[in-house]
């Protein structure tokens, strides 16, 4: 499941959401302070379930539920609160609420919660009747099980052996948040105006992905049935700001169903380039003609570079400067989203380096799952942008680090930590003495020139040690350290573990 944790007080929050992520195997897609906060997270990431405080500041948790309720947005809620606002708290069941939950937490109580909202999710999205579970388990079910769910469809439920069978896919996340009971209406009709066929509708709730089976006789009907469904799902929404994207393939078997599902949930990967205005379809996939891909290196120092001028003005131009880039590209998808990702660690890992305390608040968004699961180009730069909104909305530590000579000395440091740099150098490009500029760089960091030069560069080390194949005499060098013996000693002193031990911890 999905999740998104509203609650005012950070340690029950943080808690909460440490406890979900390390304990289990559903995903805290947000957190937020308070009820106005949380309305709007809910709103945007559409989550699964939402557990939420009694009693916050600007807006309630019982106040947030009655208006998620009032306008109709679906979804499971439970609610925290202490003994004392237990009664308050259940006024909450009128709007639906599922649990509630009574602080202190423990981690029993939030297991059995998550799995009771769970198996409701689970009851929810079963099919009425028991075909439609058998379509389910067709569809998403183990390979080796499709002969047997579809000979229990064909010689118990009168699916035809060879008849005309079409399955709509459709990635529901870039719709409006009131496109899913949208949906449950349309079905509906599509079941009452062709009544000779049989319609199922499969709505997975972690992906945001809707599945529409339809098949009957062979007598034609399946055209006219394509029709009635475009007119619904892709017409009437064309001119929306926010609408699903469909893509559908026509087939005359029920063996069939897992291979075309498996099939269309890889076209509808090219929603991340594609912006059809009807359906999304393989020939567009396959006259897509990626170009060879390069890493946009002058816009990733631009924004390395006004991270670290705490320039908000500069971050945003080039923040835009690489949508541009990325946008226009025409590259390959993996590589698209290879980029995004580099992206976010570059201001991450920047901003670790430099601002802790800002390192954490971005850290907190969870923006880089979205990154990662990311199906349209709008929502890919929609998370982009919020890395920034992360980081500008986030007061900044650094006007501790007042002196210009100290960020013109982190600068330095940042372009030359590849060579074998000392104080000395850094002083006579800064043209101080380097007794001046370890008295600042204590006065000002906190910490000696030394030992921040050092654990720069073993952080860069880290992150050659995961992600690149490089011998370790080879990311030694590459981090300004000649000897590989003395970076192994330097390394293990500062991580606790050696290098190829690090490289292997998961």
């Amino acid at each position: 499941m999905r999740i998104v944790i509203v609650e005012d007080e950070v340690k029950i929050r943080e808690g909460i959401a440490k406890m979900i992520e390390t304990q289990t195997e559903h995903v805290v897609q947000g957190e937020a302070v308070n009820g106005e906060e949380g309305l709007e997270m809910i709103l945007r990431f559409k989550p699964d379930l939402v557990i939420t405080d009694v009693r916050m500041p600007k807006m309630d948790g019982l106040e947030m539920v009655k208006t998620l309720y009032e306008r109709k947005v679906p979804l499971h809620a439970v609610i925290l609160s202490g003994y004392s606002e237990f009664e308050y708290a259940q006024k909450a069941i009128r709007y639906g609420v599922d649990e509630y939950l009574l602080k202190p937490l423990d981690i029993d109580d939030v297991r059995k919660m998550l799995g009771q909202v769970e198996k409701k999710i689970q009851r929810e999205q079963m099919t009425n009747g028991t075909p439609g579970m058998y379509v389910r388990s067709l569809m998403l079910g183990k390979e080796e099980d499709v002969e047997k769910n579809s000979s229990i469809l064909k010689d118990i439920y009168g699916f035809p052996p060879e008849g005309e069978y079409m399955l709509f896919a459709g990635y529901l996340g870039s719709a409006g948040s009131s496109f899913r009971d949208e949906m449950e209406h349309i079905v509906e009709e599509l079941k009452e105006k062709y009544e000779e066929c049989k319609v199922y509708y499969i709505y997975l709730e972690n992906a945001q992905k809707g599945y529409l089976l339809g098949c009957g006789e062979k007598n034609g009907q399946m055209q006219s049935f394509e029709k009635s469904v475009y007119n619904r799902l892709i017409l009437k929404y064309r001119d929306a700001p926010e609408k699903a994207i469909w893509t559908r393939k026509q087939f005359h078997m029920p063996e069939q169903i897992q291979s075309t599902a498996r099939e269309l949930d890889g076209v509808l990967q090219y929603a991340l380039v594609l912006t059809p205005a009807g359906w999304l379809d393989a020939r567009q996939v396959q006259e897509y003609c990626p170009k060879p891909f390069a890493a946009p290196v002058s816009i990733y120092n631009q924004i390395r570079n006004a991270v670290c001028q705490d320039n908000m003005q500069k971050l945003e131009k080039g923040i835009r400067d690489f949508l541009v880039y990325m946008a226009n590209g025409h590259f390959e998808i993996g590589e698209i989203r290879k980029a995004f990702i580099k992206y976010y660690y570059l201001v991450g890992d920047t901003v670790q380096e430099i601002d802790h305390a800002r390192y954490q608040h971005l850290k907190s968004k969870n923006l880089l799952r979205n990154m990662e699961s990311a199906v349209t180009w709008h929502e890919l730069e929609r998370a982009c942008m919020d890395v920034f909104s992360a980081i500008a909305s986030q007061p900044s530590k650094r006007e501790d680090i007042s002196n210009y000579v100290i960020k013109r000395a982190i600068n330095y440091i940042r372009e030359h930590y590849q060579e074998g740099l000392t104080q000395e150098e850094v002083a006579a490009v800064l043209e101080i003495t380097p007794e001046y500029l370890s008295t600042l760089f204590n006065r000002e960091m906190g910490i000696n020139f030394s030992v921040f030069l050092k654990q720069f560069r073993i952080s860069h080390a880290k992150r050659m040690l995961k992600g690149t194949d490089k011998k370790v005499y080879e990311i030694a060098n590459a981090v300004g350290y000649s000897d590989p013996k003395y970076f192994q000693r330097v390394f293990k002193e500062v991580v606790g573990v050696s290098p190829g031990e690090y490289r292997q911890m998961k």
